[in-house]
């Protein structure tokens, strides 16, 4: 499977922008715990292509904002195909999507265009050389782990690991507000506090590509009393010592701008499927209503 795409999702269910970050790849019950969630992490990412299949909700005070589905198929660096499916209070839309080096196709189920977005040899290559190098080499890896360990702590006797059937793994995390690290809660408020200067300047044509106003979504910002409930993360590894499944839930709770309390739920799960047997979809244009747009159209400056 892709690497960076397996990063990333194992980075969306263990990082949760630094929020599993002491308790991700760090977080296992007692040092048997610890390091098989490690190795398995390692392992897998050696894969070069597989399916995913992935959903997810996010609820404020038990009311549903948005859910989501999708397949994604991962051929290699570079050529992977999918759909997905997002439905919230605002609106529903079906997307299909293919990616052939440094060409996008995107089209949404509200319009017959086919969106055709190309980025330049230049910022290909550029691109390309980023993936690159976040391949850590293993000195690297292996000092950045040492010092992740330190870190960690007590939090290493937080994780269970249990035997199930068919010579499976089942790799557990949960904590609850007290276990979870105050640091992490600092991290919230002042990640929630900073005011934002990035400007949208490409807003129009990032709205006319997907179809959406992402300001169409009802979601007030929390500002005070930010303060993690719960994290729970369950990894499901196979025979061969590779991750299959991931269930990732976060529980938020804090105030708004006046003064209302939010209890937010966030739940993401991961199937990986088809491991070193997927072929991706590419989109064929011939005959279809294609707009062709420049990558650097839809850049946020």
């Amino acid at each position: 499977m892709n690497k960076n795409l397996l990063r990333t999702c194992i980075g969306l269910v263990i990082g949760g922008s630094l929020l599993i970050g002491s308790a991700a790849m760090s977080i296992a019950s007692g040092p048997t715990g610890y390091e098989a969630l490690k190795a398995a992490i390692k392992n897998s990412n050696k894969i070069e292509n597989a399916t995913y299949q992935i959903s997810g909700s996010l609820t404020d005070n038990n009311r549903e904002l948005i859910k989501l589905s999708s397949e994604i198929k991962v051929q290699q660096e570079g050529l992977s195909s999918g759909k997905v499916f997002i439905d919230t209070d605002a609106f529903e839309r079906n997307y299909i999507f293919s990616v052939e080096d440094n060409i996008l196709i995107l089209k949404h189920d509200a319009s017959d265009v086919y969106n055709k977005i190309t980025h330049s040899e230049k910022e290909y290559e550029t691109k390309r050389n980023r993936q690159k190098n976040q391949n850590i080499n293993p000195k690297t890896e292996a000092i950045l782990e040492n010092i992740l360990d330190t870190l960690v702590g007590d939090l290493k006797n937080q994780v269970t690991v249990t035997d199930i059937e068919n010579d499976k793994k089942h790799i557990s995390i949960d904590l609850d507000k007290n276990e979870i690290p105050s640091l992490l809660n600092l991290m919230m408020n002042l990640s929630q506090n900073e005011e934002s200067n990035i400007e949208m300047e490409a807003d129009n044509m990032i709205s006319e590509v997907f179809g959406i106003s992402l300001k169409d979504i009802d979601l007030p910002k929390l500002t005070d009393n930010i303060q993690p409930e719960k994290i729970k993360a369950d990894f499901i590894v196979d025979k061969d010592n590779i991750i299959n499944q991931i269930n990732f839930e976060l529980e938020v709770s804090g105030n708004d701008a006046q003064n209302n309390i939010h209890n937010r739920k966030l739940k993401i799960s991961f199937d990986i499927s088809n491991i070193n047997s997927t072929t991706a979809d590419i989109i064929e244009l011939d005959g279809k209503q294609v707009k062709e747009i420049s990558a650097k159209e839809l850049d946020c400056k």
